[in-house]
């Protein structure tokens, strides 16, 4: 295998083996290691939001990533079962934003039936 352009990953990962054990891989191993090691690469994607916020003294954030699906289907099952859609955590977010868009909404209908009375 031709030493990969800026494979510091790898690098890393082999400086915790014992130099006995590198020698012994092969280029196949020394490319599937490189494909385990390398960092992700996020292509654009058509939607891409990023907030972070500040909320009792600490700093959180949201994403939004959205565009066509490159992933295959073993690799959707897998992370829709590590990373389940409802769990605690993300019903109350979606029930706060939920509850914020419904008082922006009331205060603006509020706001703007007065505006007319005047």
């Amino acid at each position: 295998m031709a030493e990969q352009e800026g494979s510091g990953p790898l690098d890393e990962l082999l400086a915790n083996i014992p130099e006995a054990v590198v020698q012994t891989f092969s280029p196949e191993q020394r490319a599937a290691l490189w494909n385990a090691a390398k960092p992700v690469s996020w292509r654009k994607h058509p939607i891409n939001i990023r907030i972070t916020f500040p909320f009792v003294g600490n700093r959180y954030f949201v994403t939004v990533v959205g565009g066509q699906e490159r992933r295959d289907i073993g690799r959707i099952h897998r992370d829709r079962h590590m990373h389940p859609l409802r769990t605690a955590g993300n019903i109350l977010f979606m029930l706060g934003l939920g509850g914020a868009f419904y008082l922006a909404a009331v205060i603006g209908m509020f706001t703007f039936s007065n505006l007319i009375e005047f």
